[in-house]
């Protein structure tokens, strides 16, 4: 069984690694576009096509 007496507590150094866990994982949020807090920040995306034309296979029914 480990000694506890005398040893230091270390939730300030947890709470700073969460917090920077957390800091990362928004700035990847934001980045990636999943939310928008900072405008024109992140990915920009590319439209390749305007159109929605695509090909279409239509089934005729047998009479």
């Amino acid at each position: 069984m480990p000694r506890l007496v005398g040893k230091k507590n270390n939730s300030a150094l947890y709470a700073g690694f969460g917090l920077l866990i957390a800091a990362i994982g928004a700035v990847a949020l934001e980045y990636f576009g999943v939310i928008d807090l900072v405008p024109n920040f992140g990915k920009e995306t590319q439209v390749k096509s305007t159109t929605t034309s695509q090909p279409v296979k239509t089934i005729k029914p047998i009479n």
